[in-house]
C-alpha cells in the first residue's frame, strides 16, 4: 500500500465499526444518513471533552493524519494532548479499533503509554512531538492547525531544553521501516487546479474548528500558556496515558 493509498483509506474512514448494529437506525435518526457513524464519534468526543463540535470534528480530522504520519515515519511519533484524547476515545472501542487496524491502515498501530514520568524518557517523547511536526509539514505541505497541536503531553519547557533523538521505528531484522524515501503525500496528488495546495480534509462539516488554544478541560484559553500534563505518549508507533 503506498502513501496515497493508505491516506485515502484513512480519509474516508467514517468509525462505521463503533456503532452496534443495533444502533444504525437510531444514529442516523439522530445525525442523518450521511457519515452518521463519524457525526456520532465526533458527537462523543465533543460531549465528554466539553468541546464544541466544529473543535471535535477537526480533531478527528487531524488524529487521522497522525495515524497516517506514525504509519509513514521511520520515527515514533508522539501526539498533541488533543490528539491524544481523539486517540483515547477511538481506543475505548477496542473492538472497531482493532478491526480499524485490521481492514483500514492494515497494521498494528499501538499506544505505549508512560507508565511514570521519567526524565530521559519524556524528553525522547518531545523530541519525538517535534520530529512529528515537521514530518506532518513535509507530507502536507503546511503547517498543523495550532488549535490542535500547539499543547504537548508534557511541560513545554522539556522542549526548549530538549537534546534528545527520537527513538527509530526497527522490523523484527533490524531493518529500517517507514515510507521516508518516497515522495512527500502532497505531491501524488494534482495540484494545478487549486494552485498548488491540495484539500486533505473530509467529511460534512468541511474541516472547521475552533481559535485559540485549548486546555485539558476543552475551554478556549487564548493565552498560549506553557503549562501541560506531566506525563507523555508516543505511537508504537506508541502511547499516551
Amino acid at each position: 500500500m503506498n502513501k496515497k493509498e493508505l491516506w485515502l483509506r484513512l480519509k474516508n474512514y467514517q468509525f462505521e465499526d463503533v456503532v452496534a448494529p443495533n444502533m444504525w437506525e437510531h444514529i442516523q435518526s439522530k445525525f442523518g444518513i450521511r457519515e452518521a457513524s463519524a457525526k456520532a464519534f465526533a458527537h462523543k468526543l465533543a460531549s465528554k471533552r466539553g468541546w464544541g463540535y466544529a473543535f471535535a470534528d477537526l480533531a478527528i480530522r487531524e488524529y487521522k493524519k497522525f495515524v497516517y504520519l506514525g504509519i509513514i515515519s521511520d520515527f515514533v511519533v508522539t501526539p498533541s494532548l488533543v490528539i491524544d484524547q481523539v486517540w483515547h476515545q477511538h481506543l475505548l472501542f477496542s473492538k472497531a479499533y482493532r478491526k480499524f487496524c485490521q481492514d483500514v491502515i492494515q497494521t498494528d498501530f499501538d499506544h505505549n503509554p508512560e507508565l511514570i514520568p521519567m526524565d530521559g524518557q519524556t524528553s525522547t517523547f518531545s523530541a519525538q512531538y517535534m520530529d512529528t511536526l515537521k514530518l506532518y509539514k513535509t507530507e502536507f505541505g503546511y503547517e498543523p492547525p495550532a488549535e490542535i497541536w500547539n499543547r504537548p503531553k508534557f511541560d513545554k519547557k522539556v522542549l526548549r531544553a530538549n537534546k534528545n533523538q527520537s527513538k527509530k521505528k526497527k522490523d523484527l531484522a533490524g531493518i529500517h521501516m517507514g515510507y521516508v524515501d518516497s515522495i512527500p503525500l502532497y505531491q501524488a496528488f494534482d495540484t494545478t487546479v487549486s494552485a498548488g495546495i491540495v484539500n486533505f480534509e473530509g467529511g460534512d462539516a468541511g474541516g472547521g474548528g475552533a481559535s485559540g488554544n485549548w486546555n485539558d478541560n476543552g475551554n478556549s484559553d487564548s493565552t498560549g500558556s506553557d503549562s501541560g500534563s506531566s506525563s507523555s505518549c508516543s505511537s508504537g508507533c506508541g502511547g499516551g496515558d
